[in-house]
Formats: C-alpha cells, structure tokens, sequence
C-alpha cells in the first residue's frame, strides 16, 4: 500500500453530500455560480436583493464589493440593509485598506476544514480581482481561491461581465470552466421601481435552470418573475412606465380625463381607458365614488 492512499475517498465521506439549493433550481449551496451579462443590467440591484433574501437562509452573506463607490451604494439601501441585517457584511473599497487581491488572499487564508459553511460570498465583480482577466494563469489562480473557500463550505457568487457586444463571457474561458454553475443575464424590462430579468443557463454541473427574478427596488425584495409582468405588451409597458411617472408628480391623485391626456390620448381612446383598468390594484388605484361620476386614479 502507497502512503497516498489513505487519502483516497472511502463511502462514508459522502454520505451526507446531497445537493443543497438556498433557491430552488436556481442556487446550489456549496457551488461557484457566476453571473455574467452587459453592462447597465442592473447587475447590483440584483445582487443586493439576493444578498437580503440569503440572509435568512444562511449563516452570513459577506457582500465584497470593489466596482461601486459609496455614494452609489448608498442611493441604493445599502445602509439601511447592513442596518436591519446585520448578518450581511458589506466590504467597499472605500473602506477596506488593501488592494483587492490582498483581501482576497486574508478571506481565501480562512478556507480551511467547513469554517465557511453557510456562509455566501458575493464577489462584485471579478475584474477587480484578476489583475488581467484575460491571463489564463491569474484567472485559474482566482478561481482557485473560489474551489478552496468552496471546499471550505463556502458559496461563491461572482460577478460578471460579457464582451462588448454582450455575447460571450469577458477574459478567459478558465472562468466558465472552473465555475459549477453559469447563467447569463439580461433585464428584461423595468416597471417603476420593479427591475425584472431572465437568467439563462450557459453552463452547469447541477440540476439548475433557466429562470426569471422581479425586484423591488424601493424594498429589495427579490420574487420570481410576476407573470402580470412578463405578459406585457409593448403598448402596455410604455403606458404603465409613463401612468406612473404622472402619478409620482400627481401625489393627490387625478382623474382619468387629465390622465389621458399627458398620455396625448382622448377620452374616448378605449385601448387606454381599457388598459388603466386592466392594471387598477396591480399598479395603481382607481377611485369611483359610483357609477357614471368621475374616475381618478392614485400611485399604489
């Protein structure tokens, strides 16, 4: 007998290794998933409604984020979060002093036995950890680091992007092939203060599947996509967006005629007069004293 084999695996060590998932056909625990799409998607507001979702589910979610500055973090809750939160760890790079491969390197000396079991690491993003993200060597290094705090049990979440025409995975292909888990994400379209989006599968060693995420961003309470949403035709996303922005402005109400009108549309114009209804209650409201009196509609 070698001396190496006693390190080979015996059954016992993987009696308890089922897959886990924190969201259902969507997250396994204990896998690298990487999230990659264009610019201007609404990457983050995700990420942090995800981060606030997780914190019931897990130990503690450590969001490390590089890409925004403070001020945009604020603008987004992210104050009011790690307030009412407080198993969420945020990192800025505003705060923390050392490079970003630096504090990597003191999270990835902590990964070691199970000390990171339940516990979600967000990476935002993975440009600003990988010196050249086209390098082959500092990409297998990363990812590297992301299997050790894995093995750790740990779950990485990495951040993203496409190329340019927003087609393929950025930098080297050792991303996608040393991740379990990759989706390719898009917005599909924003209602007020509800972002939605879709999250294809690209590649994947578990049983995940494509799926659709709506999130509130007054809230961050991140749902399965609400099929009043993704049933919207253009004609109808157009007047919603626009019926509240009028209703923002118009904070006592107004009432259907007017309404109507800062659409540029008659009061006879029965596409419209037919759409503020179909929506009363899912977005706004719709105020009637009795029948035939003036109607007047309200932000939700």
């Amino acid at each position: 007998m070698f001396s190496f084999e006693e390190d080979a695996l015996i059954p016992e060590d993987l009696n308890d290794e089922e897959t886990q998932f924190y969201i259902l056909g969507f997250l396994v625990a204990e896998a690298i998933t990487m999230i990659y799409g264009p610019a201007s998607q609404g990457k983050t507001w995700f990420m942090l409604a995800l981060a606030k979702l997780l914190s019931s589910k897990v130990k503690k979610v450590f969001y490390i984020d590089f890409d925004n500055p403070k001020r945009q973090l604020n603008e987004r809750g992210v104050s009011w979060l790690i307030e009412r939160y407080p198993n969420i760890k945020y990192f800025s790079k505003g705060k923390v002093k050392k490079t970003a491969i630096e504090f990597l390197e003191e999270i990835h000396n902590s990964a070691y036995g199970q000390n990171y079991k339940d516990c979600v690491f967000i990476i935002d993003s993975t440009r600003d950890f990988v010196d050249n993200i086209k390098n082959d060597t500092q990409v297998k290094a990363f990812m590297e680091k992301m299997k050790n705090i894995r093995e750790a049990g740990g779950t990485p979440i990495l951040i993203h992007h496409a190329t340019k025409n927003g087609r393929v995975i950025d930098g080297s292909s050792e991303f996608a092939k040393s991740a379990d888990n990759v989706y390719e994400f898009r917005q599909k379209r924003r209602i007020g203060n509800n972002i939605q989006w879709n999250l294809t599968v690209e590649n994947d060693r578990d049983a995940i599947t494509d799926c659709s995420f709506a999130v509130d961003t007054s809230t961050l309470d991140l749902t399965d996509l609400d099929p009043i949403f993704s049933g919207l035709s253009e004609y109808e996303e157009k007047f919603v967006n626009l019926t509240l922005e009028i209703l923002k402005k118009e904070t006592t109400g107004i009432n259907q005629k007017d309404l109507l009108a800062y659409h540029g549309l008659e009061k006879t114009d029965n596409t419209a007069r037919e759409t503020l209804e179909k929506f009363s209650g899912k977005f706004w409201n719709k105020h009637q004293i009795k029948k035939g009196a003036p109607i007047t509609y309200t932000s939700i």
